[in-house]
């Protein structure tokens, strides 16, 4: 009988234990990813909303919601009474062009917590002209051969007052005076060496006026190529033969200035230099690369020098391409005329993450794995930069670790970097997304960014990605 009593009391037991798994707070998502549609830098998205429901039958309390990743969020959402629902909507911005992944983290007291939405975000240029660099190989000199490039214009009306190119190389086009969002239109590039060797150009396009609304006036995209079986004789030597002035930041206001040498070679014959130019892209109504000053246009003794030195302006804003390419070209009697210096600026952003992705193996919920360690190079010209607030979502943590910890909020000066680390803790089976968000200050509002919960136009993310089991 006392046996039987044992049976009635852990099977009655095991009745309530069920009905309080059924009392349970039960969450319910709409979705579990927004994708946003493309868009240029600095503009919102439209927003998208999720709806976040009480399936069970006790009450579900909200603790925190939060967006990382460039987006940002609102919500209507505290106490949900059983059945009851609210909605949290999603909006994405950001000046960083590429794809961008972040996650949206809901917590709160039911047994799924933290629930996360993976949010994916992808940023334009408002100008695109891929290839950066279109390549010719190597073609007899006195032939030629025809590529074609396609102007896409991802932001509003954009006028074009000229399309051009440099070196040997010309071009035809379809492009309207004013090429209306959405649209593209083909430029067609022909390569005619007229000389052996390597043969660089550029391809320009330039807007109708210097308040192009974006801050780009005027992009480049490279051109090489090489001419053989040609005449072999040149009287003008070149010294350097390209210019790269090395690497900067959007907002690196220094001034970097190269020199070029031309000599004229042959021992009786003068050399007639009748024109210097230079082509690159334009920011704002200025020219990235310039003439600070030459002698070269006249006529060149035998054995003679001359020189040009070009400077390289600042590009104040934040929509600079990583490639800046541009041509240095000099029109004179030689028969290679004309010669071609290509010019090449890249440009980093202002953090660069080594790696910028993490992506962490199987773990066991309820264990933490062991640390990675990602390494956050200061890339700015600013001394004293900060990053608020160093943000992680997902079932990540940050801690303390490498020969250089950054701390919950960095400061570094130009050139130097600290060291993150990253720990994956899985609190249910599957794959979990996360991100670390970085937004730079003064460059974003400590006011909006923290207070507010607005998105930094410039935030910058580490990815990553766990899988519990």
């Amino acid at each position: 009988m006392f046996s039987q009593n044992r049976i009635l009391a852990f099977l009655l037991l095991t009745l309530c234990t069920l009905a309080g798994d059924a009392v349970a707070q039960q969450v319910k998502l709409s979705a579990t990813s927004l994708t946003f549609g493309s868009h240029t830098p600095g503009n919102s998205s439209a927003a998208q909303t999720i709806t976040l429901s009480n399936d069970g039958v006790a009450d579900l309390t909200i603790s925190a919601i939060a967006a990382s990743g460039g987006f940002s969020q609102s919500n209507d959402c505290a106490t949900l009474h059983p059945g009851q629902s609210c909605t949290i909507s999603v909006t994405y911005i950001s000046s960083i062009v590429g794809s961008t992944k972040g996650v949206l983290t809901i917590n709160d007291n039911s047994p799924s917590t933290p629930e996360i939405v993976t949010l994916t975000g992808i940023v334009l240029p408002p100008i695109a002209l891929p290839p950066g660099i279109l390549s010719f190989g190597a073609i007899a000199v006195g032939t030629s051969q025809t590529k074609s490039v396609t102007i896409t214009n991802n932001g509003s009306a954009f006028g074009i007052a000229a399309i051009s190119t440099s070196g040997d190389y010309a071009q035809t086009n379809n492009c309207p005076a004013t090429l209306p969002t959405g649209q593209a239109c083909t430029v067609n590039v022909s390569f005619r060496p007229a000389a052996n060797g390597t043969r660089a150009g550029v391809l320009a396009v330039a807007s109708k006026d210097a308040g192009f609304a974006n801050s780009l006036s005027g992009f480049t995209a490279a051109l090489s190529g090489s001419g053989v079986g040609g005449p072999l004789a040149s009287q003008v030597s070149l010294q350097p033969t390209a210019l790269n002035f090395a690497v900067k930041t959007p907002f690196d206001l220094s001034q970097r200035t190269r020199t070029v040498k031309l000599t004229n070679t042959s021992a009786n014959t003068s050399l007639s230099v009748q024109n210097v130019s230079i082509s690159g892209p334009i920011y704002n109504g200025t020219a990235f690369y310039q003439i600070a000053s030459t002698d070269c246009p006249g006529m060149l003794a035998p054995g003679a020098q001359c020189s040009i030195q070009v400077v390289q302006s600042p590009a104040t804003n934040a929509f600079a391409p990583q490639s800046a390419a541009g041509s240095l070209m000099i029109v004179d009697s030689d028969s290679s005329s004309p010669d071609v210096i290509p010019l090449a600026t890249r440009i980093l952003p202002e953090l660069q993450f080594t790696p910028a992705t993490l992506n962490f193996p199987e773990q066991l919920v309820g264990t933490t794995s062991a640390t990675k360690v990602v390494t956050v190079t200061n890339r700015m010209d600013l001394s004293g930069l900060s990053l608020i607030p160093l943000n992680i979502s997902g079932d990540f943590n940050i801690v303390s670790a490498g020969t250089n910890p950054c701390g919950l909020k960095p400061a570094f000066n130009p050139g130097t970097s600290c060291t993150l680390g990253v720990t994956f803790a899985p609190s249910k089976s599957g794959s979990i997304s996360g991100a670390v968000t970085f937004t730079m200050y003064p460059e974003c509002d400590p006011e909006s960014v923290i207070i507010q919960h607005k998105a930094c136009p410039n935030a910058q993310v580490i990815n990553l990605t766990g899988t519990g089991d």
